[in-house]
């Protein structure tokens, strides 16, 4: 039993009286009989055993066939766990409350309208046998003595006269001769009806009994009447109906029972029509109809698995709402959420940044070159409260809003643009970085090796060395060459004159080709010079085309035309080896960098490459 709620603990076994407002001016509700202790009589309500075979609610497996129609839920009231368990558990109350236990099932009451009894039949009293009617209206059956009495009781007094001419007792119905074969020709005659009832899969059999009570010989044979099939359904043809259709013949007298069996793989109510032909015709020529109707029943033979199904069902189905009332219960005790936190209140700078210039980078440096950029526009007094809100395209709008006086205007852009050149691509990560230092050391050891070739094929072919050249300091005159503050001639150098440096040379080389007496040249005096002036020739190629035939002749005095081009042809075969090789050797290392985790690895391969 269960326990009572809040003030009521204790109070289960009774209810108490309910109070509508104060003590004083409210009301109190006052407990009916059955409240205070003092129930009505338990009424036993149930129907007999016989009423309940005429309803047709005996049990299936007894093998009544006509039940109660099942609803769809498997789960009445009276099977329930819930109630049996519970009906267990207040057993010895209920037997304390209702003690009387009545047999209903066997319980039965059988009245008539009619309450006084008729005088029996003479045919009622042939097939039940003599009874006596006693005064208050009770029969008694009479003692065997008296029933032997008349020895032909059984016999009938009149035995009917033969009938003459072809006759048949059809399913105990009369078909004889009419005078002739045709006259009700297309109707139907009689009809028997042999029915069949078992279970799918199984084969049940029954029997029609044709008679020939006439005078004359009849043959018969069995034609099948064709089904309609009004709406064109498609049905598997499937034979269900098995019995002998050969022809056959009935003697006068005789009595012949066809047997039919009947068997479906599959439920259902089926039909077949048959008609019986007689030679010679009875009824006029009216067709002797025999309709086989089977009914298949599907056998529940799974329903003790049902059973079993059902019940673990249910109790899941308790189990999983016990669990939902459980976290419903847990879900409605639990402490609140915090509060949200507001909008933007962990944002960073990057974030605030990418929002207001969607088309830029951000980079932490150039950022904070911008942002001191634009304290400066305002006083020391007021920087220390101006915080830029991080928009590139306002800030230049300050800058473009300037006064073309100002002196500042001009420095705001130049730095300005630096730090947008910078935000304007996307930063370096580490690969990219070690591929730009990579990329970087490889064009520089192929200037370096340039220089060199170009100062050992100067060397070799006689040709004399270049003077330096101060590198431009304008910009805008980095195409002109001018000489370096602080360099002097040849001649201011103390260098010896060329003539002479010339006769050693040709002693050395051999014998020159014509011309180059006067233009001998003269080694450098130091590798450091000759380094220097093979970069500043390099740098000067730079600023021409890449072909030899396109480079704009640099007067040499001194020099033969016909070898300095032969110089140019050989310095540009070199220069282009030079690039190949190293442009190979800079895709083979960016391929090993963007595969190679260890950079240790790399860097040990690069010295082993150079």
């Amino acid at each position: 039993m269960d326990y009572g709620k809040g003030y009521r603990i204790g109070s289960e076994f009774w209810k108490q009286q309910e109070r509508i407002g104060d003590d004083i001016t409210g009301m109190h509700m006052t407990l009916t009989q059955t409240e205070r202790g003092y129930p009505a009589p338990v009424d036993h309500i149930d129907v007999p055993q016989s009423i309940k075979e005429e309803k047709g609610e005996t049990d299936y497996k007894k093998g009544s066939f006509w039940q109660r129609p099942k609803t769809p839920i498997h789960y009445p009231w009276h099977k329930s766990p819930y109630l049996q368990d519970r009906t267990k558990q207040l057993a010895p109350v209920i037997n304390d409350l209702d003690p009387h236990k009545p047999e209903l099932t066997n319980l039965e009451i059988i009245g008539t309208s009619n309450p006084y009894p008729k005088t029996p039949s003479k045919q009622q009293i042939e097939e039940d046998g003599p009874t006596i009617i006693s005064d208050g209206g009770m029969t008694a059956s009479l003692d065997e003595e008296e029933l032997n009495l008349d020895p032909l009781r059984n016999h009938p007094d009149v035995i009917p006269a033969p009938i003459f001419g072809p006759s048949l007792q059809f399913a105990q119905q009369a078909a004889r001769w009419t005078g002739d074969s045709h006259s009700f020709e297309g109707r139907v005659g009689l009809e028997a009806r042999v029915s069949f009832e078992c279970y799918s899969g199984q084969r049940c059999t029954s029997f029609l009994e044709i008679k020939n009570d006439g005078t004359t010989s009849i043959y018969f044979d069995w034609k099948r009447l064709p089904k309609t099939n009004p709406f064109d359904i498609v049905n598997a043809r499937v034979q269900r109906f098995y019995f002998d259709t050969s022809n056959g013949v009935i003697l006068p007298g005789d009595t012949m029972k066809f047997p039919f069996v009947f068997k479906s793989p599959n439920s259902g109510v089926f039909t077949e029509q048959w008609q019986f032909e007689t030679k010679p015709v009875v009824c006029g020529g009216a067709a002797l109809m025999v309709t086989l109707r089977g009914v298949a029943l599907q056998e529940d033979k799974f329903y003790e698995q049902r059973r079993e199904l059902e019940k673990e069902l249910a109790r899941k189905q308790a189990e999983q709402i016990i669990q939902q009332i459980l976290h419903d219960i847990t879900d409605g005790i639990k402490t609140p959420d915090r509060a949200l936190s507001p909008i933007d209140a962990y944002i960073t700078d990057e974030e605030i940044f990418q929002r207001e210039n969607t088309e830029m980078h951000y980079n932490h440096e150039a950022v904070n070159v911008l942002r001191e950029l634009y304290k400066e526009f305002f006083p020391e007094e007021e920087r220390e409260f101006r915080e830029w809100d991080l928009s590139v395209q306002n800030f230049k709008e300050m800058v473009m809003g300037m006064d073309e006086d100002d002196e500042r205007k001009e420095e705001f852009l130049q730095r300005m643009n630096l730090a947008m050149i910078t935000l304007s691509f996307p930063a370096f990560n580490a690969t990219q970085q070690k591929m730009y230092s990579v990329g970087y050391q490889l064009l520089s050891e192929a200037v370096d090796d340039m220089v060199q070739q170009s100062v050992m094929l100067r060397s070799v072919m006689g040709l004399p060395d270049k003077e330096e050249d101060e590198l431009p300091t304008d910009p805008t005159s980095s195409c002109r060459s001018t000489p370096e503050p602080g360099r002097t001639s040849d001649s201011k150098r103390g260098r010896p004159p060329d003539g002479k440096k010339a006769q050693d040379k040709k002693k050395d080389i051999g014998k020159p080709p014509k011309g180059k007496e006067a233009g001998a040249p003269k080694k450098s005096s130091s590798p450091t010079k000759q380094l220097k002036g093979g970069i500043r020739g390099v740098g000067d190629s730079l600023n021409r085309t890449g072909t030899p035939t396109s480079l704009a002749p640099t007067p040499i005095p001194g020099a033969d035309p016909t070898v300095d081009k032969k110089y140019k042809d050989k310095l540009y075969i070199q220069m282009y080896k030079l690039l190949q090789d190293s442009l190979d050797k800079m895709d083979f290392m960016f391929k090993d960098i963007q595969t190679v985790e260890n950079f240790d690895e790399l860097e040990n391969l690069m010295k082993t490459l150079g």
